[in-house]
Formats: structure tokens, C-alpha cells, sequence
């Protein structure tokens, strides 16, 4: 009889050792979890704020090549007077 209390001693030390240390390695675990979690976040982060320059650097250039189209607008139609200009003066001189 006292060898199987001991015995049981022993098994429920054995147990209650096992016990903590898988309690500590999940709490090792979740800080890892955390800990690439963040890191993630972080990238997640960057790439976002990377994306957001790239945007705003297009929108840029968008507005950029819409000025210019304008401008050219304003070039074509000032030829296009030039050339009925030019035409009239041809059809008075026939």
C-alpha cells in the first residue's frame, strides 16, 4: 500500500510536471505568434505606405499629362485657326 502511494506521489509529480512545462511551451508559442504577427503587421504596413507614394506620384504624373493635353488642345486649335485663316486667303485670291 505505500508503495502504490508513492507511486501515485510520483505519478501526479510526473504529471504536474508535464502539465507546466506544456503550459510554458504554449505561452513560448504565443509569444512567437505575437512576435510574426507583428512583424506581418509591420510589412502589411510598408507595402501600404509604399503603395500609397506610388499612387499619389501617379496622380501626379495623371495631372501632369492632363495639363498637357490641354495645352496641346490649345496648340491644335490655334492651327486650326491659322489654316481657315489660310484658306479664306486662298479662296479670296481665286
Amino acid at each position: 500500500m505505500k508503495n502504490r502511494n508513492i507511486r501515485k506521489e510520483g505519478l501526479t509529480k510526473l504529471i504536474n510536471i508535464v502539465t507546466i512545462l506544456l503550459v510554458g511551451c504554449l505561452g513560448v508559442a504565443g509569444f512567437v505568434v505575437m512576435n510574426q504577427t507583428a512583424e506581418s503587421n509591420k510589412v502589411t504596413a510598408d507595402i501600404a505606405k509604399i503603395q500609397s507614394e506610388h499612387k499619389s506620384r501617379v496622380i501626379q504624373e495623371v495631372a501632369l499629362l492632363t495639363a498637357q493635353l490641354r495645352n496641346v488642345e490649345k496648340d491644335m486649335d490655334n492651327i486650326l485657326a491659322i489654316l481657315k485663316k489660310i484658306e479664306k486667303a486662298e479662296k479670296e485670291k481665286k
